[in-house]
C-alpha cells in the first residue's frame, strides 16, 4: 500500500485503530503494526449486535488476529438496535455515534489519534451520495483525511489495492453480509451506480479523486477569506452587518456559518444560513439548532444560547477563566515597549486592556479582580471622558443592543468598576506605556 499516508500519524501518542475484521480495517491495522509498532497501537472493535451469529464471528476473528499479532485489543458490545429505538434515531447514525464515542474514550493522551480504514472507493461513494443530496462545496470535497483527532491514511488506496495487500501478506478477513444488501443507499451506489460510471470512464475513481482534491483547494481558500471577513466584522457584541453585506455572498455565508458554529449552533444546514442572511439587512430574530437564538438590531448580528442565570460575580487572575454560561475570559500580561506597539496602545488596546501597574502595583498585593455582570445602580466612568454615568446610559450611548446588555462583562476591583466589555477601561485604569493587562472575552 504505497499510497497509504503515514504523515497523518503523530510521532508520539497512541494510535486507536477501528478494527471491524473486514479487508479494509485488517489491511490498515496490519500496516499500522509496521509503521507505529504494537506498543503504540490499540485495536478497537465494536460489536453492534445487529447480525447475530455473524457479529459474534467478527468479534472472535478480530480477537484471534490481535492475539496472533501481539497487539492490544479493546472490544465494545452495544445493542445498537435497542439504543436506536430508544433514541429514535436510525441504525447507521446510532452505530456511527457508538463507534466514535468508543474510539474517543480510548484516547487518553493529547497526542492520541483515531485511525479509520476509509479508502478511495469509500470517498467516491461519499461524493456521489452528497451530490445526490444537493451538497455544497464542502460536501463535494468528500471525506477529509484529517478531522480533529480522526485520521484516514488509506484515502488514496483503492479497495482493489487493499485486497491485493491482504493476499500478499496472507491476511484473512471477514465479509459483512450486509454489504451486499441493496437496502442501504451506499450499497446501491457501490453496486449499481459506480459500475455504470466506470463503463463510461474506466478512470472514473481517479477522476473523482482529482476533482475532490481541486475542490478542497478552492474550499480552503474560500474558508480562509471568510475567516478574514469574520474578523473584520467582529464587534464586542456581535457582527457588523454592513461589513458582511459588502462581501460576496459566498464569503458572507461562510463567515456566518463559522460564527454560528462558534456560538454552539451544530447540525447547521444551508437552509439555516439562508434564513440568517436576510437578518443582516433588517431587525428580527429566529431560532437555530442547538437552542441558539440569532438576533439582528442596531446594525449588529448576534447569536447566543440563552442562559437562565441571575448574573454572577467571581474572582479572576491571570490566565483563562471559564465564566458561567460558557464564555471565556483571558487576562494576559503584555509589554508596551518603546517600539511600534507603543504608538498603537490607544488604537488597539484601549478597549481591551488596562494599565498593569495600576491593577497590580509592584510590591503590593492588590485587591483581587472580580468578573461580574451588571447590577442595578452601577455607574461607570469611561477613560478620557472625565465623568461618571449610569452604566445603563453608557451602554445605550455606545449602541450596545438591549438584548446584549445582560451579557456585558465587567471587571471590578475594591468595589470600583475598572473595565467594561465593549467600552474599555475606566478613568485611571487605561493602558499606558509599559506593561498592560490584556482583556479578551470569547
Amino acid at each position: 500500500m504505497n499510497k497509504a499516508d503515514a504523515s497523518l500519524l503523530p510521532p508520539e501518542g497512541r494510535v486507536v485503530a477501528g478494527f471491524s475484521g473486514g479487508a479494509d480495517s485488517t489491511a490498515l491495522c496490519h500496516w499500522l503494526l509496521g509503521v507505529v509498532g504494537r506498543e503504540r497501537l490499540l485495536l478497537a472493535h465494536v460489536n453492534h449486535g445487529l447480525r447475530g451469529a455473524e457479529s459474534e464471528r467478527d468479534e472472535a476473528h478480530v480477537r484471534a488476529l490481535a492475539e496472533e499479532w501481539g497487539a492490544e485489543l479493546r472490544v465494545n458490545r452495544t445493542d445498537v438496535r435497542a439504543l436506536a429505538r430508544k433514541e429514535g434515531s436510525g441504525l447507521e447514525e446510532c452505530g456511527r455515534r457508538v463507534r466514535y464515542a468508543f474510539f474517543e474514550s480510548l484516547c487518553t493522551g493529547e497526542e492520541d489519534v483515531i485511525c479509520t480504514a476509509h479508502t478511495a472507493d469509500d470517498n467516491v461513494e461519499t461524493l456521489l451520495l452528497h451530490l445526490g443530496r444537493g451538497a455544497s462545496l464542502q460536501g463535494l470535497c468528500g471525506i477529509p483525511a484529517k478531522r480533529g483527532r480522526v485520521v484516514r491514511p488509506l484515502l488514496a488506496v483503492t479497495r482493489e489495492e487493499v485486497e491485493a495487500y491482504c493476499k500478499a501478506h496472507g491476511l484473512a478477513y471477514v465479509t459483512d453480509s450486509s454489504n451486499a444488501s441493496l437496502d442501504y443507499a451506499r450499497n446501491r451506489v457501490r453496486h449499481q451506480v459506480v459500475p455504470v460510471l466506470k463503463e463510461i470512464n474506466p478512470q472514473f475513481s481517479a477522476a473523482c479523486q482529482r476533482a475532490m482534491a481541486q475542490l478542497s483547494v478552492d474550499r480552503d481558500y474560500l474558508e480562509g477569506e471568510a475567516e478574514k471577513l469574520l474578523q473584520a466584522a467582529r464587534r464586542p457584541f456581535g457582527l457588523d452587518c454592513r461589513t458582511l453585506l459588502r462581501a460576496h455572498p459566498s464569503l458572507q455565508g461562510r463567515a456566518l456559518r463559522q460564527y454560528l458554529l462558534e456560538a454552539g449552533c451544530h447540525d447547521l444546514e444551508e437552509k439555516h444560513i439562508a434564513l440568517c442572511t436576510p437578518l443582516l439587512g433588517q431587525d428580527g430574530g429566529l431560532s437555530l439548532p442547538g437552542s441558539v437564538q440569532a438576533v439582528s438590531g442596531l446594525g449588529l448580528f448576534f447569536a447566543h444560547v440563552p442562559v437562565a442565570e441571575e448574573g454572577f460575580a467571581i474572582p479572576v487572575t491571570l490566565g483563562e477563566t471559564v465564566l458561567p454560561g460558557g464564555r471565556r475570559l483571558v487576562l494576559g500580561k503584555k509589554s508596551g515597549g518603546n517600539g511600534p506597539f507603543r504608538g498603537k496602545i490607544q488604537n488597539l488596546l484601549f478597549k481591551n486592556a488596562l494599565d498593569y501597574a495600576t491593577i497590580y502595583p509592584t510590591g503590593q498585593i492588590a485587591p483581587p479582580l472580580i468578573a461580574r455582570t451588571r447590577r442595578p445602580g452601577d455607574r461607570f466612568a469611561p477613560a478620557g471622558r472625565g465623568l461618571s454615568k449610569p452604566l445603563k446610559q453608557v451602554l445605550r450611548e455606545a449602541g450596545v443592543p438591549p438584548w446584549a446588555r445582560e451579557r456585558v462583562l465587567l471587571l471590578e476591583q475594591a468595589g470600583r468598576l475598572v473595565y467594561c466589555e465593549g467600552i474599555g477601561a475606566a478613568e485611571g485604569f487605561a493602558a499606558r506605556q509599559g506593561e498592560v493587562l490584556s482583556v479578551d472575552v470569547f
